[in-house]
């Protein structure tokens, strides 16, 4: 693969400069605001100023363990900031996590109102990384906004210099139960990677879950797929212009760890998680003094068991010309 210096100078910020990359993801929104919101018996809207508290707690304890370390804007950043090592790289996200529902259950995904790829560069960011929901069954216009969002932001971060890394989801519609769109993860995983395998959207590192729902993985205790059938379809991944990373999508450590190692043997570059790290010493939320005892000990012992994994798969590094044009000798 080509790139730029600054590009080959970001993906070594944010992985081992070997284009090995275990990085942590502390920019979920929803999903810790209900579980503050939960514990303290209020409204997950109005429990902003603990969620920035937690995350800063997420980023001290765990950030040592991990090559980079991706922050929202809001919440994370101002709290993460000051407690990050300073060799840990940085990605800032840059969807809205209130997406657009429109009739039918369509999503349309937006950038956080006030932010943009110009503001996340200044602010110090080695990456830029954006969420878009996809479904493969949509309508057209839902699928041409989806596409002309994510080519403009991939054409924003080629303009800045800056790695665009990208996460595509799938999502289920209203009156779509459990069942049945589990039964459609599998294919239509494939198919949305695929939807963005353009080079025209300047993907950098793709983050992309594995093709299929845990619930029915057979070493899960399900009756669908086995690890191996999931192996053999994460080879498509591998098949994108650019190289891919494994998101926990809800997975919980032992399951995670087990799907990253079919992962790298399928070509993997590394993991970006979340959930699979803190999810679980969480449990201990609001007694800071015993969550930050469980991050230390279960999740960096997630992070090492992740890594040790990490380091199995060859080092590679990405084609530049390090050459300044227009210098006088």
């Amino acid at each position: 693969m080509k790139t730029t210096p600054a590009k080959a100078r970001a993906y070594a910020r944010i992985g081992d400069g070997a284009m090995r990359f275990g990085t942590l993801a502390i920019d979920q929104r929803p999903p810790l605001m209900q579980i503050v919101a939960q514990a303290l018996g209020r409204d997950p809207e109005s429990v902003g100023p603990e969620v920035t508290e937690l995350k800063g707690l997420l980023a001290e304890t765990l950030a040592r363990g991990v090559t980079g370390i991706l922050v929202d804007p809001h919440y994370a950043f101002p709290a993460a900031m000051p407690v990050l090592p300073r060799e840990t790289g940085l990605m800032l996200t840059l969807e809205h996590h209130r997406f657009l529902t429109v009739e039918g259950g369509w999503r349309k995904s937006a950038i956080i109102p006030g932010w943009s790829v110009e503001q996340a560069v200044r602010m110090g960011a080695d990456g830029l990384k954006l969420l878009a929901w996809h479904r493969p069954d949509a309508p057209p216009e839902i699928t041409e906004h989806q596409l002309n969002f994510v080519r403009s932001v991939g054409e924003a971060c080629r303009k800045a210099d800056r790695l665009f890394i990208f996460e595509v989801l799938p999502y289920p519609l209203p009156g779509e139960d459990a069942p049945t769109y589990n039964a459609k993860l599998r294919e239509m995983s494939l198919e949305i990677a695929a939807a963005f395998a353009d080079p025209g959207f300047h993907i950098d590192l793709y983050k992309l879950a594995f093709p299929g729902a845990a619930g029915l993985v057979r070493e899960f205790g399900g009756k669908g797929y086995s690890l191996d059938d999931l192996e053999a379809d994460m080879k498509a991944y591998s098949e994108l212009p650019a190289p891919w990373l494994l998101l926990s999508g809800g997975l919980n450590a032992d399951q995670f760890v087990q799907v990253l190692e079919a992962a790298l043997r399928a070509g993997a570059r590394g993991y970006l998680a979340g959930r699979a790290v803190w999810q679980h010493p969480l449990r201990f939320y609001p007694d800071r003094s015993r969550l930050r005892e469980a991050l230390r000990e279960e999740g960096l012992e997630t992070l090492h068991r992740l890594n040790e994994l990490l380091h199995t798969i060859k080092p590679i590094h990405p084609e530049v010309d390090w050459r300044l044009e227009g210098i006088a000798g």
